[in-house]
């Protein structure tokens, strides 16, 4: 059967997502707080309105139209995807044809090269400067002599946490004739956009997610931002009714829940910078952080690895890649998992 197979398919480590048997689960970035706790009767309320023997609304009308109005937009300026995941899988689409040259500065979110493989796209890697930030110099000359369709920029990055200038960004666009998809999945937590940008440039698209700040990641609800006659691009890849009544409902209730989300938002930065001050008399590079998660590089690697199995909480590292030898990220959990967190960096060190 493998003569059958694409060959760029074939060759793809899939994305595998561990079964965790832990007290904290803070590998995967989510929000520590269930919100259907607090939102129960409203999310209630708004699926009893959906008739779910019959398809939902196509173009998530309505959704589109509080998200606009949350992103000081037109809803002509969104679609909706099921998850951040399909719509940078639809931007790629849209865009990149076999061989064509995919610009992505590493490390970062590994979606970008599984939709460009598939795709059928010639990933070009670019490596951060030493402290992680993009080599914004590197990223433009690459595109421009491999005549690239398409970058990709996390701002701020998974994972490393770290956050482009807006004028750096803004020399990506201005210096490239590429299409620049800009993944705000943590714009929440940053507070800064390439939303304007976007919304006039048609070679521009934001992309955004309720599973990082807004807490639904269960629901798998993600959007771009861009100019209409690039929505009316990526509009023709998706495919018909891909997010359920179900999913459209409680999205509604998140996105109307803005304010809230903000102040738990505010919270959550609170934690990181209180997390950081109680590890700064310690040995340990903690990179800085504009998102809900903190990466921490180690010379006490496998001692901390050891000590945050035995304790019960789940962390993210990076085996396979080199930049990241020695990293840790570590999610922002609750104050209890974040205390736990803290009481093992120190008792690794304690003794130094």
């Amino acid at each position: 059967m493998n003569n059958l197979v694409r060959s760029n398919i074939a060759k793809l480590i899939p994305y595998k997502v561990n079964p965790t048997n832990v007290r904290w689960v803070l590998n995967a970035n989510e929000s520590p707080f269930n919100m259907f706790e607090q939102w129960q009767e409203d999310i209630l309320n708004e699926l009893k309105k959906e008739n779910i023997n019959l398809y939902p609304s196509a173009n998530c009308d309505e959704l589109r139209m509080l998200l606009a109005e949350n992103n000081q937009c037109d809803a002509e300026n969104i679609v909706c995807g099921n998850g951040s995941d399909e719509i940078i899988k639809m931007v790629t689409e849209v865009f990149v044809d076999q061989g064509d040259k995919v610009i992505i500065p590493i490390p970062t979110f590994s979606e970008y090269f599984t939709s460009a493989t598939v795709a059928g796209g010639e990933i070009i890697r670019v490596p951060s400067n030493p402290d992680f930030s993009f080599d914004i110099d590197e990223i433009i000359r690459q595109t421009n002599i491999q005549d690239a369709k398409l970058i990709f920029l996390c701002v701020p990055n998974n994972p490393t946490g770290l956050a482009s200038d807006e004028k750096d960004i803004q020399r990506i666009i201005d210096e490239t004739a590429a299409i620049v998809a800009i993944d705000e999945a943590y714009f929440e937590f940053y507070g800064k956009s390439s939303l304007k940008i976007a919304l006039e440039n048609p070679r521009v698209i934001v992309m955004r997610t309720l599973s990082k700040a807004f807490g639904v990641a269960g629901i798998r609800l993600g959007y771009a931002i861009a100019h209409p006659d690039t929505i009316d691009l990526i509009q023709r890849v998706r495919m018909p009714y891909n997010i359920s009544s179900l999913t459209q409902a409680v999205a509604r209730v998140a996105v109307r829940k803005s304010q809230q989300v903000q102040q738990i938002t505010q919270s959550l930065i609170e934690e990181r910078k209180r997390i950081v001050t109680r590890l700064a008399d310690l040995p340990v590079e903690i990179f800085e952080s504009h998102t809900n998660f903190i990466l921490y590089r180690t010379a006490k690697f496998s001692e901390l690895m050891n000590a945050f199995e035995e304790t019960g909480i789940a962390v993210r590292v990076y085996p396979n890649d080199p930049m990241l030898n020695n990293c840790i990220r570590i999610s922002l959990g609750t104050i209890e998992a974040n205390d736990a967190v803290i009481a093992v960096f120190k008792e690794a060190y304690q003794h130094d």
